[in-house]
């Protein structure tokens, strides 16, 4: 009976990934912070993403076996920046014992926007991104010191992979440099900033509501201008206004993903590629 009733824990372990012996437990909220995670700690971690392509961040809910994840890990991994700070505080409601890393933290001179209404998206400017990755590295090193020549051989590698990325979408940018650009939500500034793209015209202010009729035909007449011919839209969610601008304008619409591929690298090459074609 005792073999019987082992041999069912192994196999509801294996099935919902819940346990991982040794390993650092460790629970982030976007796919950017998951890859830079395991991407570090390699062997030594296990790490569960909460949201996942489709998934709205504002509403989201979690499922029954991400919680039983949440409650049973050792380390939240959070973007910071009072984003979606519900999603922090469920988190830390199911498992209060949690230690928190903010990838964040001491970025503050770097981030766009004003306290408490930052724009989150840091993670697509590489150089920030490599910021978030020393933030990272350094904590998890003091929360499992026993794995720190992993961790630190993985930090290494990632870092000079990262320098070369950077280095890479600067010089394939450089044909559309200056290039200002319509976007249905304002996901791109830090992107903008990074690669010397020109003014980012956006659909949406920055708490993801619709512009007015005023804005609005401030862009049309902008589009006339700079002969803006695309507009980068969102694929998770829909925008009318972004279908209305492109009926009226005759505008294509570009669809970048800003967030949901796990593996950092494919992520900036989309989205490279998607300004590329947008902006050409």
């Amino acid at each position: 009976m005792k073999i019987k009733f082992l041999m069912i824990l192994i196999t509801l372990f294996t099935i919902t990934g819940i346990i991982s012996f040794g390993k650092l437990t460790v629970v982030t909220t976007i796919p950017p912070l998951g890859y830079m995670v395991s991407t570090i700690g390699g062997s030594a971690v296990d790490v569960s993403v909460l949201e996942k392509p489709g998934d709205n961040p504002h509403n989201f809910n979690l499922t029954p076996q991400q919680a039983l994840f949440i409650s049973r890990s050792e380390v939240f991994v959070d973007l910071g920046l009072e984003e979606d700070a519900w999603i922090g505080d469920r988190v830390r409601s199911i498992n209060p014992s949690l230690k928190v890393i903010d990838a964040t933290k001491s970025l503050s001179q770097f981030l766009i926007g004003e306290s408490g209404a930052y724009n989150p998206h840091v993670w697509l400017d590489v150089k920030l991104y490599e910021m978030m990755a020393i933030n990272v590295y350094s904590m998890i090193v003091k929360l499992d010191p026993a794995d720190q020549p992993i961790f630190a051989n993985n930090f290494s590698k990632f870092i000079l992979s990262l320098d070369q990325l950077n280095d890479r979408i600067s010089k394939e940018l450089e044909p559309i440099r200056g290039k200002p650009f319509v976007a249905q939500h304002p996901a791109w500034d830090y992107f903008a900033r990074a690669y010397r793209l020109g003014m980012e015209y956006s659909l949406e202010n920055d708490a993801g509501q619709p512009i007015g009729p005023k804005d609005y035909q401030s862009i049309i007449e902008a589009m006339r201008k700079y002969n803006i011919k695309s507009i980068i839209s969102d694929p998770v969610t829909s925008s009318k206004l972004a279908n209305q601008l492109a009926s009226q304008t005759g505008a294509k619409i570009v669809k970048i993903n800003p967030i949901f591929n796990f593996n950092y690298f494919d992520l900036m090459d989309e989205i490279v590629n998607g300004f590329l074609e947008a902006l050409k």
